[in-house]
């Protein structure tokens, strides 16, 4: 049983094909290798080096396939186009429960949950001590932070900035064009962040700092990259005329 095998029988992260995306694609099995067929190629690549497959829209995968890439601990994610949503996710090369036991067991006990938040936020305020800050002082930084952030960007792009707009079930839909580029950049970092944490092992509904979600740590770690990646990549797409949610995609 693929659930019995032990680690050292899986081959090491590090040695692996970190993620192989498909869309338009038929996935079937030939043997230990991973078949991927579309109207241009046929590709095979041995399931025990793959780390993550990556299906995107038009794709079909085989029971064949699944089993295949179960049993070589290959994590599979059903994602939208360029791989920018996370639908659904497989098991992948996490054998064991230790990672969200522990997971579990630091949200459980409120001195160790602040502690562990407490982190998160310095690493993005290195030059404030948040080692006694509350957990709603750590949102009030955060918010206070974020909108400064926006202030900074709108002024070094010259893109015109008022607030956050955002639309549960459409975000793309609502606010001007750099609230709609936020919203589709935003949607692309949370799906490699579900995608990650799903792979590790971990649950991503045990957040530290957002609560009451089927996403929640999901969120707490897509905070931590939104402010060197997604705000000035939409100022910057903003900026050039690249107003499309394509663009952020890209």
């Amino acid at each position: 049983m693929w659930w019995h095998a032990d680690a050292q029988e899986i081959h090491r992260v590090q040695d692996r094909v970190s993620t192989i995306y498909v869309e338009r694609c038929h996935v079937d099995r030939d043997e230990n290798a991973v078949v991927f067929v579309n109207k241009e190629r046929t590709v095979r690549l041995p399931a025990a080096m793959i780390g993550a497959v990556l299906l995107g829209p038009g794709s079909r995968v085989t029971h064949g396939a699944m089993s295949l890439l179960g049993d070589s601990g290959s994590c599979v994610c059903w994602v939208g186009e360029h791989g920018v949503r996370m639908y659904a996710a497989g098991l992948g090369p996490a054998r064991g429960a230790q990672v969200v036991q522990r997971q579990a067991e630091l949200i459980c006990d409120p001195q160790s949950r602040l502690g562990v938040a407490r982190q998160m936020f310095q690493m993005r305020f290195d030059d404030v001590d948040v080692s006694t800050a509350t957990m709603q002082q750590l949102r009030g930084l955060e918010g206070a932070r974020v909108k400064k952030l926006y202030r900074h960007h709108s002024e070094r792009t010259g893109v015109s900035w008022k607030r956050r707009e955002y639309r549960a079930g459409d975000a793309f839909a609502a606010g001007d064009d750099v609230n709609r580029l936020l919203s589709a950049a935003n949607t692309a970092l949370y799906g490699v962040s579900h995608a990650a944490i799903v792979g590790v092992g971990a649950s991503p509904a045990l957040g530290f700092v957002h609560v009451g979600s089927a996403v929640s740590f999901v969120l707490d770690i897509a905070d931590l990259y939104k402010a060197e990646y997604t705000i000035p990549l939409a100022f910057d797409l903003a900026a050039a005329g690249h107003v499309e949610e394509s663009d952020a995609k890209i």
